[in-house]
C-alpha cells in the first residue's frame, strides 16, 4: 500500500512538472521582468523575486494580475499590473494561467 502511494505521488509530481515550460518561462521573464528584477531575479529597480518563486501559485498569480503582494498589499510603482497592461512581446494581453505557471517554474530554477 505504501509503495503504491509513493509511486502515485511520483507520477503526479511528474505530471505537474511536465505541464510547465521552463524555457517559455525564461522568455517571459527576459522580455517582461528582467529589466527591473535583474537577470537572475536578484533585484534591481524591483525587489528580488526569489521568495515569490516559492509562493503558492494562487498568490503568485494574484500578484501578477492584481498588483498585490502575498499579503494583499499593493505593489510599489513602477510594477505593472500585468492583468491590465498585458505582457510585452507575447500577445499584449493579460498572462494566461499557463504563462504564469511557466514564469514561476523558471523563477524556481534561479534559486
Amino acid at each position: 500500500m505504501m509503495k503504491s502511494a509513493a509511486v502515485l505521488m511520483l507520477l503526479l509530481a511528474g505530471t505537474s512538472f511536465a505541464a510547465t515550460n521552463v524555457k517559455h518561462g525564461m522568455t517571459i521573464y527576459t522580455t517582461n521582468c528582467a529589466g527591473c528584477h535583474g537577470a537572475k531575479a536578484q533585484g534591481g529597480v524591483g525587489p528580488s523575486l526569489h521568495e515569490a518563486a516559492g509562493w503558492k501559485f494562487a498568490l503568485f498569480q494574484r500578484a501578477m494580475l492584481k498588483d498585490v503582494d502575498d499579503k494583499g498589499v499593493p505593489l510599489k510603482a513602477p510594477m505593472p499590473n500585468w492583468g491590465k497592461v498585458g505582457f510585452a512581446g507575447d500577445h499584449g494581453k493579460a498572462p494566461t494561467k499557463a504563462e504564469i505557471t511557466d514564469l514561476q517554474a523558471y523563477l524556481k530554477t534561479l534559486k
